[in-house]
């Protein structure tokens, strides 16, 4: 028995674990690389509608984001396949099937929802694919022909995109979602109501990638896309929020690098998981790393799928007026873990409290009266030595 497997709208996947529409996807040879590397299904980077589309920077177009010496995001100014749809209906979508993969093709929404059918239908044809997701999300175009995000931040076109792939095919449909919109549910919703059998949430977010200050020149001279560890609570908001107003599957993607974040997807409401900026920087083998810790945490739960946590996490996000209410707390320190009372020295938690809670004199004192609960001693303290506690 795989207890790996998951039902995403009605195609059962070896695993939760997508490879994103990206470069790793870029023809059929990477495609099947991910593929043998473990992934349960792939999608391959959008296919376009105009040719113009199949065009992108190659020089340079990809600029980490650091914190320190740390990654924690990349700007990249990708677009679409950059083959003809052709090619991939000729020789790259047969590469990418060796070994019957799963695949899940994506298609740039055209400004003509029936067109967008056309394209669909043409690839169903091959008998390659097994879903299909509409792009309205790619956050890098700005043309006459309002592709992508532009696209996406709006009910009635994402309805007619959905409404038009339906009746053109017969295999899943599902939707790739902007981040950019400032409440995703009403667009979610439309998409639901057209027909949608799946959601997928969401994109890289639209961004620069910074100025080089000795030169005053950008680091890319582009807008582009946000991805990596950075952008999770993002996504994470959106899909947790979604998942509470609509009742089709969602496929979450957005800054997924360890095992852990997959777990958190999926007790916010996700069925499945894409990932690609992680596999960007550490191979396709990152994909087993994933498996083999998912593996771990279903054993050492108990679990037999991975369905019984799906929206565990749901019941227990309130308002922020609610979490007013809830009972006050405050700081409490363990003396025995504090770097400040067992060796000396250490005052982090003196610098980040506003609200004078905290006093050396000349070793930690809390004066409770003044603490205001907000939490950030506790994030910052290096030893785990400080909690919050009721404040009775």
């Amino acid at each position: 028995m795989n207890k790996l497997a998951v039902d995403f709208a009605g195609v059962t996947l070896r695993n939760p674990l997508i490879l994103a529409s990206a470069t790793p996807g870029w023809d059929g040879i990477r495609m099947n690389q991910a593929w043998k590397a473990g992934a349960g299904a792939l999608v391959p980077k959008s296919f376009g509608p105009p040719a113009t589309w199949a065009q992108h920077p190659r020089c340079g177009r990809m600029k980490l984001i650091k914190f320190g010496k740390r990654r924690i995001g990349m700007v990249n100014i990708e677009l679409y396949t950059t083959m003809p749809l052709e090619d991939w209906l000729d020789r790259e979508l047969e590469k990418s099937y060796e070994g019957n993969s799963t695949i899940i093709a994506s298609i740039v929404a055209n400004p003509e929802p029936e067109d967008t059918g056309k394209n669909a239908r043409i690839v169903e044809d091959t008998g390659k694919v097994a879903m299909f997701e509409i792009n309205v999300s790619c956050p890098m175009p700005l043309g006459a022909d309002k592709v992508g995000f532009q696209m996406g931040n709006d009910p009635e076109i994402c309805y007619r995109q959905v409404l038009a792939v339906k009746k053109a095919v017969s295999l899943p449909v599902g939707i790739k979602l902007t981040p950019t919109t400032h409440n995703m549910v009403p667009i979610a919703q439309a998409c639901e109501k057209a027909g949608a059998d799946f959601l997928t949430i969401a994109n890289s977010v639209r961004s620069f990638a910074g100025v080089d200050i000795k030169t005053g020149l950008p680091k890319l001279a582009a807008y582009g896309g946000y991805s990596g560890p950075a952008i999770k609570p993002i996504t994470q908001r959106h899909v947790s929020e979604v998942a509470r107003a609509v009742n089709i599957p969602i496929g979450a993607v957005g800054g997924i690098s360890t095992w852990e974040d997959v777990i958190e997807y999926m007790m916010l409401g996700a069925t499945a998981i894409q990932t690609c900026t992680s596999i960007m920087w550490n191979g396709y083998g990152h994909f087993q790393k994933l498996i083999k810790g998912l593996e771990n945490y279903m054993e050492q739960e108990g679990l037999d799928s991975l369905e019984s946590i799906r929206g565990k996490a749901l019941p227990h996000i309130m308002t922020i007026e609610d979490l007013a209410k809830k009972p006050p707390m405050v700081a409490q320190v363990d003396p025995e873990k504090c770097i400040n009372l067992t060796k000396g020295g250490c005052e982090k938690c003196f610098d980040v409290c506003f609200y004078g809670a905290i006093e050396f004199a000349p070793n930690l004192k809390l004066v409770r009266e003044n603490c205001d609960g907000c939490n950030l001693c506790t994030e910052i303290c290096p030893a785990d030595a400080l909690k919050l506690v009721s404040k009775k």
